[in-house]
């Protein structure tokens, strides 16, 4: 494939216009998306929890690399960021096509530290079609799923800028126009386009688009807020329900608290029944919001009983 360009856009970009885009280069940087003040106070309210988290520990997420999740539970800020209306308006226009519902997938703050190597190029929709295998097995894919996956788009991601993304300090790499390659294919490195941007700018990529973290040959670390989007019929990869459980995400904007999942997707998927009290089967997940809820345990013989 012949190399392409990545576009750039500013953040107010109309989403008819950024759809085009996304649907044939799967990618595009969104300029100034958020004020260096709205990026100094995400790094501020983050910090604490970024430099508690360990590295992973693969050769795919990288030794050199933090992953820092459960942003809606923790940050106010990434909660106004989620459902920012530029976002949810490129969202529902681009993955509207595929469902009739959307929800948020996962929420992590990616660092990439000095003396990382470069990430094998991936496409994130294989969440949904690659095996569990060791770590030891070459990683395989189920081709039911896999096939299934090339007839829709699963999948809209954002990665918003905390620090400068540099070519030297692992800014990630994106082959625009990769989106319908076969998933056996691996695009030329030559295909690749650092994703270069000031802090506050924001890189939009699906989940079909071939890309991967940069290498960090830099002395400072690469942080980006990453969050995204799928379709409301899909699982989640990040478990929002234990993630930001019902005893935080009761007190969160009902836009949110939707993302999360706590709704009906559709007609009947996603209702529960609260064990007790009896009565209240096929309830909407709002009712798991409402507060307060007599707590529950199981007898000796394992049947439900009030706790005391």
């Amino acid at each position: 494939m012949s190399k392409r360009e990545l576009q750039t856009r500013p953040a107010g970009a109309p989403s008819e216009e950024l759809t085009e885009i996304l649907e044939r280069d799967g990618c595009v940087v969104l300029k100034d998306f958020a004020s260096q003040t709205q990026v100094a106070s995400i790094n501020s309210e983050l910090r604490p929890f970024i430099e508690a988290t360990m590295r992973s520990s693969s050769d795919f997420g990288g030794y050199k690399t933090t992953r820092t999740g459960a942003l809606m539970a923790r940050s106010p800020l990434c909660r106004e960021l989620a459902i920012d209306p530029r976002i949810l308006s490129l969202v529902e226009r681009f993955l509207g096509p595929y469902a009739n519902t959307f929800q948020l997938h996962l929420t992590q703050v990616i660092r990439v530290l000095p003396g990382e190597k470069v990430q094998m190029p991936h496409r994130d929709r294989w969440a949904w079609s690659q095996i569990p295998t060791p770590p030891e097995v070459e990683p395989t894919v189920n081709p039911v799923l896999a096939r299934l996956m090339t007839e829709i788009e699963p999948q809209l991601n954002v990665m918003l800028a905390l620090t400068d993304f540099t070519n030297e300090n692992g800014a990630t790499r994106v082959a625009p126009g990769s989106s319908r390659l076969p998933d056996d294919t691996t695009p030329p490195d030559d295909a690749f386009v650092a994703a270069e941007m000031q802090s506050g700018s924001m890189l939009v990529f699906t989940g079909s688009v071939f890309h991967g973290a940069g290498a960090n040959t830099s002395d400072s670390d690469r942080i980006g807020l990453n969050i995204d989007y799928t379709l409301g019929w899909l699982r989640q990869e990040d478990n929002q329900y234990l993630s930001c459980p019902p005893e935080i995400a009761k007190d969160l904007d009902p836009k949110l608290q939707t993302l999360l999942g706590y709704a009906v997707g559709g007609p009947s998927m996603g209702y529960f029944t609260p064990p007790l009290p009896a009565g209240e089967d096929l309830s909407p997940p709002q009712r798991a919001l409402e507060q307060p809820m007599k707590p529950v345990r199981l007898d000796a013989d394992g049947r439900l009983e009030f706790a005391e």
